[in-house]
């Protein structure tokens, strides 16, 4: 008996460390993928569009990434290749593998590997529903009523052709991914429809043809189908245009018209966060208000909350009469130099930032500094460069001026809390002390804002 015993225990152990492993296996998913014209040496796959809850995987050998991410659940996760994201469908235990061109994001990526049909197959209705959406919004929905049925149900029908095209392959797909693709291909026809319901207030719709607002009060499928998002957006606003009642703060209204209509769990958590979080930028909270709060009694998700926390608490540490907080930077000799330094005494200063990954939004940022030089000879211009590690490239692409500081900042952390919410905000400056916090230099009161700075003492 002795000697079975010892039998037994080794053997039992190995069957249990067999099961872990195959259950920790059935967790993930195996990457792979080739990346053209990457902007970061990094691949992020989350869970949720905020990007809370992710796994980074490394870009390697000529562009190249492969790794194992966390895939607990079968459904749609974020594929996010800077500056651009997809969804994509995953299932515990499978592979996929994808191609893509970075400046031609949509157009180019391609899938292999387990879940590669099912993949290729969303890409398709995406593009579809991209071609739908553009040939709409391109005629500001300045259609009649039937114009517009009519049209709506020939792409519907071009879109159920195609998904039709691959019977055979679907039946041998699960229950739930089907159920993902059919959301998908109705999504977008729930958005336009809404969307020509809010753009003619002044026509009588009958109540079947918002039928399609039944899926709001449905679980979904999958939380992450994309223009699902633009649905609830329409439909909120319409919402909000269709109360009579004086509305003084919006959000408060939007937050209670989500808890009462959406139904599906994760879907409203995204909704409240997403509206929750515009409200913090809007105003620039310093600190949670009832309005705040009022989402976190609705948000389940306690991560969202800290989301929305974090952005307050940037907006307390950056907001206006506040010391600009001291860092260091390197200048474009390579020398080390403190804020003391850079923000010296007296001295005005409109500070903006540039990310190497937006060329473009820096080429638009300089011709409006450019134009600023001339009108304020006097006031010191500091563009920051928030990529860390990339100095000797940012270097390369700096324009010729002996009127523009350009400074590369060098703590992370630091970084993430002086950082605006989107390269077109600037701070203005005496000295280190912020005098307006986060203008945006593409609004039409910003050049009086400047003026007024520039002209006091």
């Amino acid at each position: 008996m002795k000697f079975k015993w010892t039998f037994i225990i080794p053997l039992t152990s190995i069957i249990l460390l067999t099961a872990c492993q195959h259950f920790q296996q059935a967790q993930t998913a195996n990457i792979r993928g080739k990346i053209v014209n990457p902007r970061t040496d990094k691949v992020i796959i989350s869970d949720n569009f905020w990007i809370l809850h992710s796994d980074t995987l490394k870009l390697v050998d000529g562009n190249e990434v492969s790794g194992r991410v966390k895939v607990p659940k079968e459904g749609l996760y974020i594929l996010y290749v800077f500056p651009e994201f997809q969804t994509i469908y995953l299932k515990p235990g499978d592979s996929l593998a994808f191609h893509l061109n970075v400046d031609e994001f949509d157009e180019s990526i391609s899938f292999s590997g387990g879940v590669a049909f099912e993949n290729n197959l969303n890409m398709a209705v995406f593009l579809a529903n991209e071609q739908e959406s553009n040939y709409f919004y391109n005629r500001h929905f300045q259609l009649n009523l039937d114009e517009f049925t009519h049209k709506l149900d020939s792409f519907e029908n071009i879109k159920q052709a195609l998904i039709d095209g691959y019977k055979e392959d679907l039946s041998r797909t699960t229950k739930k991914y089907q159920q993902i693709l059919s959301l998908l291909n109705k999504s977008m026809y729930y958005s336009l429809k809404d969307m020509y319901a809010q753009k003619h207030p002044d026509l009588n719709f009958s109540d079947a043809y918002f039928s399609y607002c039944t899926v709001l009060h449905q679980d979904l499928p999958d939380a992450n189908v994309i223009y699902m998002y633009a649905f609830a957006d329409s439909f909120l606003e319409r919402k909000l245009k269709a109360d009579q009642t004086n509305i003084k703060n919006p959000y408060l209204k939007i937050s209670k018209i989500i808890d009462r209509e959406i139904f599906d769990k994760a879907f409203k958590d995204n909704l409240l966060v997403k509206y929750c979080s515009r409200y913090i930028k809007d105003y620039h909270l310093t600190k949670t208000d009832s309005v705040v709060n009022n989402f976190y009694q609705k948000i389940k998700n306690p991560v969202y909350k800290d989301y929305c926390n974090d952005l307050i608490s940037r907006f307390k540490l950056m907001k206006t009469g506040n010391e600009f907080p001291k860092s260091r930077y390197l200048t474009t000799q390579k020398s080390l130099i403190s804020s003391d330094s850079l923000f010296a005494h007296g001295t005005k200063t409109l500070v903006s930032f540039w990310d190497l990954r937006y060329r473009k939004n820096f080429v638009s940022n300089l011709k409006k500094i450019q134009t600023y030089q001339k009108q304020y000879p006097d006031l010191q211009f500091v563009i920051i460069n928030t990529n860390v590690g990339q100095f000797d490239e940012f270097l390369l692409q700096l324009p010729v001026s002996n009127h523009i500081r350009f400074v590369q900042a060098v703590d992370k952390n630091m970084i993430h809390q002086i950082k605006p919410m989107h390269l077109s905000q600037v701070y203005l400056l005496k000295a280190d002390t912020i005098k307006a916090s986060m203008l945006n230099m593409y609004e039409p009161a910003f050049e009086q804002n400047l003026q007024k700075f520039y002209s006091e003492n």
